[in-house]
């Protein structure tokens, strides 16, 4: 029958090393998590209603079809990522939304929610129902990371996939 043991200095050591971490003692525990302050909280409202005002901005520009309103509510800068099913890209210059003029035919939002995930940082969300094109319909998801930048909240991070194509009804 072959010993359980480890057979080995290191395989001991290795061994050892899983067990101080898998029964962890009081000594080794998660310190408790830091109070929030009141000013942490209303900062953090004001982040989420800020990032909430510049996505709202940013999707009536969609809907008006207005781009210098829509590029607004990006950062201008090397910081700005863009990522799509097709891979990431980063920077503002040389972004396609800057020379291109398409827009969908109709845009629905629904689920829409942001989040605090650090001071001055807001993640954002929502589903969509989009009509690139009379008679094509298109469901998915859209992301945004906001910052908070000398001019308001801005996108710095904008992604957006489409659901998977359903199965054909029978």
């Amino acid at each position: 029958m072959p010993s359980i043991l480890p057979r080995s200095p290191a395989r001991r050591a290795l061994m050892c090393l899983f067990a101080v971490l898998a029964f962890p003692t009081g000594a080794t525990a998660q310190p408790p998590a830091p109070r929030t302050s009141r000013v942490t909280l209303q900062g953090s409202a004001k982040d989420s209603a800020d990032a909430l005002a510049t996505f709202r901005e940013n999707l009536a520009a969609i809907h008006q079809r207005d781009k210098a309103r829509y590029l607004a509510t990006y950062v201008h800068t090397n910081r700005l990522v863009r990522h799509s099913p097709t891979g990431m890209e980063t920077g503002y210059d040389g972004w396609s939304a800057i020379t291109q003029n398409s827009w969908p035919d109709t845009l629905i939002v629904s689920e829409m929610r942001v989040t605090p995930i650090a001071p001055g940082v807001v993640y954002g969300y929502y589903r969509y129902i989009g009509v690139p094109a009379p008679g094509d319909t298109l469901t998915g998801v859209s992301t945004r990371v906001f910052v908070r930048t000398p001019q308001g909240m801005r996108i710095t991070v904008t992604a957006s996939w489409n659901d998977a194509v359903p199965p054909t009804k029978r």
